[in-house]
Order: structure tokens, then C-alpha cells, then sequence
């Protein structure tokens, strides 16, 4: 025959107390107050190589058009197939102002000699923390506080 403390134990269902259940949701926020900054940054510096890549293949794009056309070319002469079908010089899903990886792309200068190429931040510190421009030359350049110039700071590739 069980004595007390026995019959108690046998008769406790085994829940979870108030105080158990409290320690779990302060450990689960702390986990995540140091979780989420760095997924957001990993996010916004995944956001800027991939703007990065962006610009480097529309200058490539735009090497070509000067090559073949003698000039370079806004979007709307960059995916122009005027020799037939496939023969744009990038993806014809560009535009003038797209959005991509949360960075608008746009070129507002281009001429015979010269083209300069911005990819802005959509929203500054969280899709992206700087401004980049590619020209002519094909260095990549960046400033944090807006579209940067011809003598921003280069960005140092590591290919």
C-alpha cells in the first residue's frame, strides 16, 4: 500500500508550472534578441553583393553596346534585339528603376563616351546600408549617405 507522498506523486499529471513556462519564454526572446540582428545584417549584405553582381553585369552589357553600337545605351537600348531575337545585351526584364534583391537600379547618363549605372537601397538599413554606381571604367563605387560619385570610395573586390 502507497503511503502519502507516493499516492500524491501517482496522482500529479506531470504539467508545467507558471514559473517553468516563464523561464522557457525569457529564454526563447533572449535566443532570438541575439538571433535577429544578425539575420537581418546577413540579409542586407546578401542584398549588396548581389546589387554588386547586378552592376558589373550591366556594365558588362554596356561594354558590349559601345563595342557593337558605338555607344552606350540606357535600358531601353540595353535590351533592345534590333539583330533578332537574343541578341540584347542583359536579361530583358530590366528597366529603368527596377527593383532587385530590395536595391532600384537606374541609369541616368549615357552617351557615346560615357554611362553611369545607380543601385539605391529601397530601404536604407534594412534592404541595404550603402549607395552604389558603376561607369565606364567599371569600378564599382559606394557611399552610405546617397548616390555616390565619380570619386567615391572603390569597392575592393576580392576576385
Amino acid at each position: 500500500m502507497p503511503n502519502q507522498v507516493e499516492k500524491r506523486i501517482l496522482e500529479d499529471h506531470g504539467g508545467f508550472t507558471l514559473l517553468e513556462m516563464m523561464i522557457v519564454v525569457a529564454i526563447i526572446g533572449l535566443i532570438a534578441a541575439i538571433a535577429i540582428p544578425n539575420l537581418l545584417r546577413s540579409k542586407m549584405q546578401a542584398n549588396e553583393a548581389s546589387a554588386v553582381s547586378d552592376l558589373r553585369t550591366i556594365c558588362a552589357g554596356q561594354i558590349a553596346c559601345a563595342t557593337t553600337r558605338q555607344t552606350f545605351g540606357d535600358f531601353v537600348e540595353l535590351i533592345d534585339e534590333v539583330d533578332g531575337p537574343g541578341t540584347a545585351f542583359v536579361d530583358t526584364g530590366w528597366f529603368e528603376g527596377r527593383v532587385k534583391a530590395g536595391y532600384s537600379f537606374t541609369i541616368p547618363d549615357a552617351d557615346a563616351d560615357s554611362f553611369v549605372c545607380f543601385a539605391d537601397p529601397v530601404s536604407l538599413g534594412y534592404t541595404g546600408g550603402r549607395f552604389f554606381r558603376i561607369d565606364q571604367s567599371g569600378i564599382v563605387r559606394y557611399d552610405t549617405a546617397g548616390q555616390p560619385g565619380p570619386n567615391a570610395t572603390a569597392l575592393h573586390s576580392t576576385s
